[in-house]
């Protein structure tokens, strides 16, 4: 055994590291602990519509979200799992407790995905979901940025930003789903047609609930007639709603 892998090995031992989601100890340069790792590969590799993300009960099985119908304007969107622990720890940490790093320990574990990697391949840009200037200013980053860099310089895409927020619209945390596309409705708008026409455009975010979001931005690239549009997320909402409030 090497000198360093010794050294490291003491190290952990007597200074161990924190896990992200849970606190507890974990290996000193792992972001998760063991147990947490296990349950977010099972978030990981449990299956999932292509067309909208949320969960099916096996591989292959009609969607009883969307019944094949996805989410309009997208041709398909992929997930990382959906909205429980660990994953919704680590979003909180990652949005509210300046955890940035999070976002790009999120761009690795979508690139791991096969599913993701072909959906990059295709594309001809990735576009993150932008905030507001103001609140951008006040958490200091826009996570959904970060992710989408990420992801860009593991797959070798460009990072755009055809999109602009035209309106500072209100937390969406306690608002009903009607609410929500109430709340976002005009709330995006496209700089330039000509940046998107006849593109395969990827859109980023870190959680779709009810999708609000996701679909604002999505029409409003879509005045610019791309290709084709898709999205990658971290979470999905979960279909029991618990932590949906949270979001």
């Amino acid at each position: 055994m090497q000198l360093r892998e010794i050294t490291n090995q003491i190290l952990d031992f007597c200074y161990p590291g924190i896990c992200a989601s849970c606190r507890g100890a974990s290996d000193g340069h792992a972001m998760l602990c063991e147990p947490c790792r296990i349950d977010l590969h099972g978030l990981e590799s449990a299956p999932a519509c292509e067309r909208c993300a949320m969960p099916l009960p096996e591989p292959g099985a009609p969607c009883a979200h969307c019944r094949g119908k996805g989410l309009y304007p997208f041709e398909k969107i992929l997930g990382l799992g959906i909205y429980v622990n660990p994953i919704q720890h680590l979003i909180h940490q990652m949005k509210y407790h300046q955890q940035w790093r999070l976002a790009e320990f999120f761009g690795d574990r979508l690139l791991a995905k096969q599913s993701v990697q072909s959906l990059l391949d295709g594309c001809d840009f990735i576009v993150a979901v932008p905030l507001h200037p103001l609140r951008e200013i006040a958490r200091g980053y826009n996570q959904a940025g970060l992710i989408a860099r990420r992801l860009a310089r593991g797959c070798g895409k460009k990072l755009s930003h055809p999109i602009t927020r035209l309106r500072n619209t209100e937390t969406q945390t306690h608002l009903s789903p009607t609410k929500r596309e109430e709340n976002m409705r005009g709330a995006f708008g496209l700089r330039n047609p000509d940046a998107v026409r006849e593109r395969h455009v990827v859109i980023v975010d870190d959680v779709m609930t009810t999708g609000a979001t996701l679909q604002a931005v999505g029409r409003a690239i879509k005045q610019g007639d791309p290709a084709s549009i898709r999205a990658i997320v971290v979470a999905r909402a979960d279909p029991k709603r618990r932590g949906f409030e949270a979001i």
